[in-house]
């Protein structure tokens, strides 16, 4: 019980960490006289099992400004997010899953 209590402190703090980039990010791009973005919907696996997992993962990535979470299949497998800005797909999916890990440790 107090390791998952220390791993949801641990994954607040990489919440806040991300939602201060994010926001900061956004802010440039707004703020921008060039528009740049690369937006688009990709595809990722997911690995939490947990509904709570999901509905957290989900929430917490659609309160990140710049991205949206628009669907998750049937089988829980995969999670269609969309974003705002890409640099590759890899980055993307390394993110995602450094998040989804970090649920993990404290909901399953």
């Amino acid at each position: 019980m107090i390791r998952k209590i220390f791993y949801a402190i641990q994954f607040f703090g990489f919440y806040l960490f991300q939602l201060l980039r994010s926001n900061i990010y956004l802010a440039s791009i707004t703020l921008s006289p060039k528009l740049n973005i690369k937006y688009g919907f990709i595809q990722v696996p997911l690995s939490l099992k947990s509904d709570f997992g999901l509905l957290l993962f989900s929430n917490l990535v659609s309160m990140t400004p710049g991205s949206l979470v628009t669907d998750i299949d049937s089988a829980k497998t995969m999670a269609t997010i969309h974003v705002i800005y890409s640099t590759s797909e890899k980055e993307i999916y390394d993110e995602v899953q450094k998040m989804q890990n970090k649920i993990k440790h404290f909901t399953e």
